[in-house]
C-alpha cells in the first residue's frame, strides 16, 4: 500500500521536479518512479535510464501515475539508446509539449504549462551534448537540470573539472542562476555533479536523503513558484453505481414531458433530436459525477519496499558518501526487495486468471503500440510541437486530404432511371430498439450518451426516439447535431514512426442515438441492395450473410480448384487509400438517383453529408469545430 502526504488544500502547491541518475539499473529506476510518486512530484528528470530490447521491443521503467517522454523512440542498442527520460505527472493539469529543437538522445526538451524543462546527461570526455545546449537559445521561463559530469569552484571546491569553466561561463552569458547548495555532493564520491540551472525567479534545489534510489547519485529536488494550470477538457460524466442509474432514470422520467410533439419538417426533427439528447445530458449529470483522471500508484510498491528504502534513508544519513559495507548491502537489499516485489506481483495476478477478460488483462502489454508520448510531428519539411498544432496537423493529413473541388456542381439533373427500388416507409418500434441498443457499449460522441445510458432511459424515450427515425426517413432529413463529430487520432497498429501523419488513424465519434438512426437505415439499404440485385453478388462486406470469412473461404477454394488442375494461381489486390474520406456529396446523389432509390432516401444522404463538422481530439487537448466537405460513414460507404 502506498503511504501518500496529505493534500495541501491552503495556498498553491510549488512545481517540484525530481531529479536522479539512475544508473542503467532497473531496480534504481522502479524506485526513483514509486518515491517520486510517493511525494506527488510533478516531472521526473531520469538520466542513465534502464532499458532493454527485447523480441524487437524497445522496453523501458513505466509507472501509471506519469506519462513518459524519451528523445528517441526506438534502438537497437546501447548505441543508439536513451540517455534520458522525463515523466509528467497525470492528473496534475499540466499541458506537456515535447520540442526537439535538435536530435539528440542526451537532451529532452519538454514545454510544460508556459516553463521549458531541460533533461540533460552529459557523457564523460565526450562533448556532443553541451555542444548541442550551449547552441540552444534560453528562452524566459526555464529550467535545465541532469547530470554534467563536471567540477566548477562555484558549486564544488576546488579544481574545474570536465568543461566546468565552459558550463560556468555559459550560464553567466545566459543569466541562468545555479540552483544547487553550494559543496553539496550529488554522488558517492563526493563530487558535485548532477546540477540545475534556470532563470526563474525563487527557484531552489536541494539534495533530498530521504528519495535514495539506490545508484551511487543522490536524488536533486527542484522547486519552483506555482505554474498556472492548464485548460484541459472536463472528464466524461460517469454512471456506474445502481444508485446513479436511479436517479438517473427518475430525472428523465421527470422531464420527458418537456420533449416535443412535432417531427414534419427539419426544424421539428433539430428541435425534438436537441431536447432528447439535452434531457438525457441534464439527467446524467444531475445523477452521476465528472470522471477525474486521478493517478494511481505502482500495484507492486509495498510495505517491504517502504521498509526497505527506510533502511537505506537511515544508512545513508550514518555515512553520508556511501561508500562502506552498510551502506552497499543496504543499496542491495533495496534492489532485491524492489525486484521479489514485481514478481510476486505479476506472479499472483497470473494465477488469479479466471476468466477471458483477466487473459486480456494480463497480455494487454504485449500488444501495447507504445509506453511514450508522441515525439514532435513532422509535417514536410515543418516540425510541429504543440499538441494544438498537432491536432490541426493530423486533420489536415487526414480529413482534408480531398476537397469538394472534383465534385460535380448539379446533383439533381434529369436522369434515365429503368428501375426503381422499393424501400419501406413505416419505421417499427421494435426496429428501432435492435438498431439502437442491441450494439457493444461504443465509444460515445461529444454529448456523452452511452448506449447503456440509451439502454436505461428506453422505456421513457423510446417513443420519442421512434417518431425522430420515422420523421428523418420520412422527409429525408438528418438532424444537425448528429453531424458533429469527435476525431480522435490514435496510432495504428505495429512499429510505427509516430512523428509521421501517416501513422496516426482518424476515429470517429458521433452520437450514439445519431449512429442508430444511421445503422437502421445502412441495414435496410443493405438488405435492399442484395435483395433487388443493386450490388454485384461478388462484392463481400459490410452486407449481411457476406463476411470476410466468406470470402478467405471462396479465395481458398479458387486456389484449391486452380492447383487441382495444375494451373497457376494469381491474386491481385489493391487499397484505395482514404476511400471513405473522399466520397464527394454531389456525386454520391447522382449515384443514387441512377440506381433507382426512393427521392425521401435521396435527400436523407443529401442532408447527412451536409454542414458537417468535426473537433479533433488529440492527447490532452480538442481543437474547436471545424467543416468537413468529403467523406462517409463505413457503415453507409460499403452499401
Amino acid at each position: 500500500m502506498n503511504r501518500r502526504p496529505r493534500r495541501q488544500h491552503r495556498g498553491k502547491r510549488p512545481f517540484r521536479v525530481f531529479q536522479a541518475n539512475v544508473g542503467k539499473n532497473g531496480p534504481s529506476h522502479d524506485c526513483a518512479l514509486a518515491l517520486a510518486d510517493a511525494e506527488r512530484y510533478e516531472v521526473i528528470l531520469l538520466q542513465e535510464p534502464w532499458t532493454q530490447v527485447r523480441d524487437s521491443r524497445c522496453l523501458t521503467k513505466t509507472h501509471p501515475a506519469y506519462d513518459t517522454y524519451s528523445p528517441v523512440g526506438t534502438w537497437e542498442d546501447n548505441d543508439t539508446r536513451p540517455r534520458v527520460m522525463t515523466y509528467v505527472r497525470r492528473g496534475a493539469r499540466l499541458l506537456a509539449d515535447q520540442q526537439r529543437p535538435a536530435y539528440s538522445r542526451d537532451i529532452l526538451w519538454l514545454a510544460i504549462n508556459g516553463v521549458t524543462v531541460v533533461n540533460i546527461y552529459r557523457e564523460p570526455h565526450v562533448d556532443t551534448a553541451l555542444g548541442i545546449l550551449f547552441a540552444w537559445p534560453i528562452p524566459s521561463q526555464c529550467i535545465i537540470a541532469g547530470d554534467f559530469n563536471a567540477r566548477h569552484h562555484t558549486w564544488q571546491f576546488g579544481p574545474s573539472h570536465g568543461h566546468g569553466n565552459s558550463i560556468a561561463a555559459w550560464a553567466s552569458e545566459n543569466d541562468l542562476s545555479l540552483l544547487n547548495p553550494i559543496d553539496t555532493p550529488t554522488n558517492a564520491h563526493g563530487n558535485t555533479i548532477d546540477l540545475a540551472f534556470s532563470n526563474i525567479v525563487l527557484a531552489q534545489a536541494t539534495v533530498e536523503d530521504h528519495l535514495a534510489t539506490s545508484s551511487d547519485h543522490f536524488t536533486l529536488s527542484i522547486s519552483l513558484p506555482a505554474l498556472t494550470p492548464a485548460k484541459l477538457p472536463k472528464g466524461k460524466i460517469l454512471l456506474a453505481t445502481d444508485d446513479e442509474l436511479k436517479r438517473y432514470t427518475e430525472n428523465i422520467e421527470a422531464g420527458i414531458a418537456t420533449i416535443p410533439v412535432a417531427a414534419s419538417t427539419p426544424g421539428d426533427l433539430d428541435l425534438l433530436s436537441n431536447a432528447i439528447i439535452d434531457l438525457m445530458q441534464t439527467a446524467a449529470r444531475a445523477a452521476g459525477r465528472q470522471s477525474q483522471r486521478q493517478p494511481t500508484g505502482a500495484p507492486w510498491w509495498n510495505e517491504e519496499c517502504i521498509a526497505a528504502v527506510a533502511e537505506l534513508r537511515c544508512v545513508r544519513r550514518a555515512f553520508p558518501l556511501g561508500f562502506n559495507y552498510e551502506v552497499q548491502t543496504a543499496r542491495r537489499e533495496l534492489r532485491v526487495v524492489v525486484r521479489r516485489a514485481k514478481r510476486a506481483y505479476w506472479r499472483n495476478l497470473i494465477n488469479g486468471v479466471q476468466e477471458g477478460k483477466d487473459i486480456f488483462k494480463v497480455t494487454r502489454w504485449l500488444t501495447s503500440s507504445g509506453v511514450f508520448r508522441p515525439p514532435p510531428l513532422q509535417v514536410g519539411e515543418t516540425i510541429v510541437e504543440t499538441q494544438t498544432g498537432k491536432a490541426e496537423a493530423l486533420r489536415q493529413a487526414t480529413l482534408e486530404r480531398r476537397t469538394a473541388a472534383d465534385d460535380i456542381s448539379d446533383p439533381w439533373i434529369p436522369v434515365d432511371v429503368t428501375t426503381h427500388i422499393p424501400f419501406q416507409a413505416d419505421v417499427p418500434i421494435e426496429e428501432v430498439q435492435d438498431s439502437l441498443l442491441r450494439t457493444g457499449n461504443t465509444s460515445p460522441g461529444a454529448d456523452n450518451i452511452t448506449v447503456r445510458l440509451l439502454r436505461t432511459a428506453w422505456p421513457a424515450i423510446g417513443k420519442h426516439v421512434q417518431r425522430l427515425y420515422q420523421g428523418c426517413l420520412t422527409i429525408g432529413y438528418h438532424p444537425r447535431r448528429f453531424k458533429e463529430a469527435e476525431v480522435v487520432m490514435i496510432e495504428k497498429p505495429g512499429k510505427r514512426d509516430l512523428s509521421k501523419p501517416r501513422a496516426w488513424r482518424p476515429i470517429s465519434l458521433l452520437s450514439c442515438l445519431g449512429k442508430g438512426l444511421e445503422r437502421f437505415i445502412a441495414r435496410r439499404l443493405a438488405w435492399a441492395s442484395i435483395h433487388y440485385g443493386v450490388l454485384q453478388p461478388q462484392q463481400i462486406g459490410a452486407l449481411p450473410k457476406r463476411s470476410a470469412v466468406d470470402l478467405v473461404a471462396a479465395l481458398i477454394h479458387d486456389i484449391e480448384v486452380a492447383l487441382s488442375r495444375g494451373m497457376v494461381a494469381t491474386l491481385v489486390t489493391m487499397d484505395v487509400q482514404g476511400a471513405f474520406d473522399t466520397v464527394m456529396r454531389n456525386r454520391l446523389i447522382l449515384r443514387l438517383r441512377q440506381q433507382g432509390w426512393p427521392l425521401n432516401l435521396v435527400k436523407w444522404a443529401a442532408s447527412f453529408m451536409q454542414a458537417r463538422s468535426a473537433a479533433v481530439r488529440f492527447q490532452d487537448i480538442t481543437t474547436p469545430p471545424s467543416p468537413l466537405e468529403c467523406g462517409l460513414a463505413i457503415c453507409l460507404f460499403d452499401n
